[in-house]
């Protein structure tokens, strides 16, 4: 990884940025940041003497484009137009100028948005005198001209609906309110009705009507004559809006056949803007040029100068290596594994991104956690069930990193499904390959530590690594975790199977004794020895009493840390065991059920509490046993993931 500085003139920005987006190289850090904290290269050449002495006036870039109010006109469009938004690379990698198209799109928008408006208005016309003849339509029998109800002096009536339930009460208290309730219609769910009311109490009126959730037909739209003349002319006016509305429809197709093609591609030069006003937060500029500071790896720097092309040329670019940097300037993680175990790494994030010195273990991860997950929930029938919804909920990308894990879970399951002969819970079916859990327990017990042996001894030489390539030698060499600890936990593994099975031992019992004391006596001292070999005057990063105290207790808790970890393995045997238990017990209710059908129901549920319930249930025992015994042993997952601006 490598830090990277770019300078540039302000002009050319909006192109630079939009090739660096493209090139998918760069993650970004505050170039203010690094400014202040003299990160940024002195410049010296003599072509860049203008940028040095500009260098003096840099400021925070601060944009002065609302890309929000423009997605927000830009969404408008698409409703009006019904239009389905699709990125499209080809488009931004051709020459544009960003602001010339929103200056477009907001023409665009401003010629269909008068439309649509007329279009909203006549269809809210349609609709309100569509109400109306409704409530008209209940009155077509009375005769009487509706405009001398307008034009009453002390008495005003009221139109609208109220649920029936409300209608009752209405009723019920027709002596308390004074006005008088005309019923014009009913159906199964409300009452239209017409209200006639004082115009000195029509306040009281209405809050009665209101407290029984009383609909009020607003008469924004009147006519003349009698009911049967209103609903005449209604008609007449619905007939002339569904024409008007019909033209105006037209009109906005026209507009759309003539404007399709630019909205289209405006929304992937939209995508793209926002990526660069995103690089453009991370920037200091000045009046003439813009500086820029971010991450860099090795094999992505050819990506970057093909997308520059001959920008290249008018830039300054200047990479320097992590090493050269300041001191606790620490790099991005880059974070890149096949397609078998890239969904893994999700689970790796759930703990924490591994940081820049310090090995990946994404891929022991995968393979210990499918292996493990296999063996405590092996069948053929029940595996293939997890591999469908894995894949199933990949394809969907509705959890593609979920999915991805089922669906190599159910693999594995599938495999050790064949070498337990289980289908289905059904171990008549196929031969064992290997083993039937439930008739050698205690081999599969044995096993599973076994198991646990082999994984933990993973992860020391994972630590072993790791202190390595930060020059640590206090956790690496001494440190229950390092080699002192690997070695002791080999010598006191061998010394208990020795004697477990009584065997002849290669090496004397008080030899591996005395050795093992002798290692703890490293891990007490670890600190003191590392600032030895290391040349430190000061030995002990606190008071001697304290740091003996503290490692006393260290040192008992590595023996009961080192059991506990093994011995945890056994859970691995134990659920493989169980797994065969479970459905021993529902095979067991099939068989006492009363006919057959009954019976296959009762087998088909007991496969799907097996595999819902101790499916999930082994999920998690898998997880705990990556994050609690072997992330302790070498994974801090202090570091932060490469995030390079891209599309």
């Amino acid at each position: 990884m490598e830090f990277v500085n770019i300078i540039g003139h302000m002009d050319m920005l909006e192109d630079i940025a939009k090739r660096i987006v493209l090139s998918e190289s760069i993650h970004f850090v505050n170039a203010m940041s690094e400014i202040n904290e003299n990160n940024f290269p002195i410049l010296q050449a003599k072509d860049e003497v203008d940028a040095v002495i500009d260098f003096n006036y840099i400021k925070q870039y601060q944009s002065n484009l609302d890309l929000n109010e423009i997605n927000k006109v830009y969404d408008e469009l698409c409703d009006m137009f019904e239009i389905r938004k699709k990125y499209q690379k080809k488009i931004v990698e051709q020459d544009y100028v960003f602001l010339d198209d929103v200056n477009k799109l907001k023409r665009i928008y401003e010629e269909v948005n008068e439309e649509n408006r007329e279009l909203n208005r006549l269809q809210e016309e349609y609709r309100q005198i569509g109400e109306i003849e409704n409530y008209i339509k209940k009155m077509k029998n009375v005769n009487i001209n509706l405009d001398d109800l307008f034009k009453m002096k002390y008495i005003d009536f009221i139109m609208g609906k109220v649920l029936n339930y409300n209608m009752e009460k209405l009723k019920k208290n027709y002596e308390n309110i004074p006005a008088i309730v005309l019923k014009l219609d009913k159906n199964q769910d409300y009452s239209m009705i017409m209200v006639f009311v004082p115009k000195v109490v029509e306040i009281e009126v209405r809050r009665v009507l209101n407290s029984l959730e009383f609909d009020e037909l607003q008469l924004n739209f009147k006519f003349s004559g009698s009911p049967n003349q209103w609903v005449a002319d209604i008609e007449n006016r619905k007939r002339q809006i569904e024409k008007e509305i019909a033209i105006i429809k037209n009109k906005i197709k026209e507009l759309k056949k003539e404007y399709i093609n630019f909205i289209e591609v405006f929304y992937s030069k939209l995508l793209m803007q926002y990526k660069i006003e995103e690089l453009k937060s991370n920037m200091g500029c000045t009046n003439e040029f813009f500086y820029m500071s971010g991450w860099i790896p090795s094999f992505k720097k050819k990506a970057l100068s093909k997308y520059l092309g001959d920008y290249e040329n008018k830039l300054i670019i200047i990479y320097k290596d992590y090493k050269n940097l300041r001191e606790g300037l620490e790099p991005p993680t880059c974070i890149y594994n096949g397609f078998l175990l890239r969904p893994f790494e999700s689970v790796v994030k759930l703990y924490g991104i591994p940081s820049y010195n310090e090995l990946d273990p994404t891929a022991f991860v995968g393979l210990s956690y499918m292996f493990l997950f296999g063996a405590m929930f092996g069948d053929v029938g029940q595996g293939l069930v997890l591999l469908t919804l894995g894949l199933i909920l990949e394809k969907k990308k509705a959890r593609p990193n979920l999915g991805g894990v089922l669906a190599r879970l159910g693999i594995s399951s599938t495999v050790f499904g064949f070498l337990y002969g289980s289908v289905f819970g059904f171990e008549d079916i196929i031969e064992a390959l290997l083993v039937r859990p439930m008739a050698s327990i205690d081999k599969v017990l044995i096993w599973a530590v076994g198991i646990g042996v082999f994984l933990l001894s993973i992860g020391y030489l994972y630590n072993l690594i790791n202190c390595f390539i930060k020059k640590d030698v206090e956790n690496g060499l001494f440190s229950r975790n390092g080699l002192a600890g690997l070695v002791f936990y080999w010598l006191l593994l061998y010394l208990i199977v020795s004697n477990v099975r009584d065997a002849k031992r290669i090496i004397p019992s008080s030899l591996i004794t005395l050795i093992l004391v002798f290692l703890l006596i490293l891990m007490l001292l670890k600190e003191p020895l590392a600032n030895l070999i290391k040349g430190n005057k000061k030995l002990y990063s606190e008071s001697k009493s304290d740091y003996y105290i503290e490692g006393g207790f260290g040192v008992l808790e590595t023996l009961l840390s080192m059991l506990s970890n093994t011995l945890s393995f056994i859970r691995v045997g134990a659920f493989a065991i169980n797994h065969v238990g479970l459905f021993i017990a529902f095979e067991t209710l099939a068989k006492m059920m009363g006919n057959e059908l009954e019976s296959i129901l009762m087998i088909v549920f007991g496969n799907i509490v097996i595999i819902g319930l101790e499916g999930l249930i082994v999920f998690i025992q898998g997880l705990r046993l990556e994050y609690y015994e072997l992330f302790s042993k070498f994974f801090s997952g202090t570091g932060y993931e490469y995030n390079p601006v891209k599309l």
